[in-house]
């Protein structure tokens, strides 16, 4: 990126003064003079907010002006627990969120991205006098991590509490521009970085699952297209159509179904979605007690790595936090590789769709 990015830092009242001051100076001291980072903070309207301990902040920007945040930070405080269900605000965020290259919540900031929605499928934390009401409002499919000082989930960034805001926002500085530039900005700031996740230059085994977002359209497509261009050279059939990929279809896939992506080290490697409608061709063999895992898809280059048994896992606990109690699935009937993975994972065998030009068969397993 050519351009310093935006970081935006939110403030409201009863914001926590450290929460801001924190990320803030970070960031500042981080930019290289201004060249890497611009910060700025905005408030839902330009009138002076009273943080926790009583000092007036005046917002440089409204919600209404304020350019677009490359990252947005959402401190925490005692006001999070009224902003939370501060509807502008949330959809402020949640709309935000969809553009920007990464979300930053320290302390109960957790709070107001559970109320933007962006926390489905994610490992989240937030203050340790927080949990409990963390837990009433996250979606079941998050996991709260207890006992850290941050979690990364890829754009989403979760801090503990108060100084733990330091301690991910180096980390975030790290992944950006390398560890050396969050070590000085540390060392400037005379502050000791409590590191709990590897940095990008130590990220060995990353491994994260995550709702699937409109920017990530190029990168599924490209994994579909490799999948279906595999699968006609090693096979000699046609499973998928490439041309089927294009970026209408997937940007409506991603809108439309509940799609999920996996990520190791930061790069995008596979891709399913879960479905629990109607499915016209299996007839009576059709039940409500399943989630539908569809489209999943695994890039070549992590072959025999066991990567897609990792999302068959991850799927099945999904579906049983929504009260399922089967996973379901389907496959060409003339790929007998895959026929076999499915029946040595203990795939249950269904049926079989003759269509034209083209036949399926249906599997089932038990969720545990």
């Amino acid at each position: 990126m050519e351009r310093a990015r935006n970081v935006a830092v939110l403030i409201y009242e009863k914001v926590d003064l450290l929460d801001i001051a924190g990320p803030y100076d970070v960031f500042g001291v981080s930019s290289n003079w201004g060249k890497d980072f611009k910060v700025y903070t905005v408030g839902e309207g330009q009138k002076p907010v009273t943080t926790v301990s009583g000092l007036m902040i005046h917002p440089k920007y409204s919600l209404d002006n304020c350019p677009l945040p490359d990252i947005l930070i959402v401190p925490g405080g005692l006001g999070s627990r009224t902003e939370m269900n501060n509807a502008t605000l949330t959809s402020w965020i949640s709309q935000t969120a969809a553009s920007a290259e990464i979300v930053l919540s320290v302390c109960t900031g957790a709070l107001l991205l559970a109320k933007a929605n962006l926390l489905d499928g994610l490992r989240v934390t937030t203050n340790r006098n927080a949990f409990d009401l963390l837990r009433e409002i996250v979606p079941s499919s998050a996991t709260i991590v207890e006992d850290v000082r941050y979690v990364n989930n890829g754009k989403i960034v979760m801090s503990a509490g108060v100084t733990a805001g330091f301690d991910a926002a180096l980390y975030v500085v790290a992944r950006l521009f390398g560890e050396e530039r969050a070590l000085a900005a540390a060392s400037k700031i005379e502050y000791h970085w409590h590191r709990d996740e590897p940095t990008a230059a130590l990220q060995q085994d990353l491994f994260i699952i995550r709702k699937a977002q409109i920017e990530d359209v190029d990168d599924i497509q490209k994994l579909f297209i490799e999948a279906a261009q595999w699968i006609q050279l090693s096979k000699g059939f046609t499973q998928w159509r490439e041309d089927s990929f294009n970026n209408a279809y997937l940007t409506s896939f991603i809108n439309d179904q509940e799609v999920f992506v996996a990520c190791q080290n930061g790069a995008l490697i596979g891709c399913f979605s879960i479905q629990w409608q109607y499915e016209e061709i299996w007839g009576d063999l059709f039940h409500d007690d399943a989630g539908y895992v569809h489209r999943l898809v695994v890039s070549r280059k992590y072959k025999g790595e066991g990567f897609g048994n990792k999302f068959l896992a991850w799927a099945a606990d999904y579906i049983k936090t929504k009260g399922k109690g089967w996973l379901r699935l389907d496959c060409m009937a003339d790929n007998p590789t895959l026929n076999d993975y499915y029946r040595s994972h203990d795939f249950i065998h269904r049926g079989r769709y003759d269509g034209r030009g083209w036949s399926a068969n249906l599997y089932e397993r038990e969720i545990n």
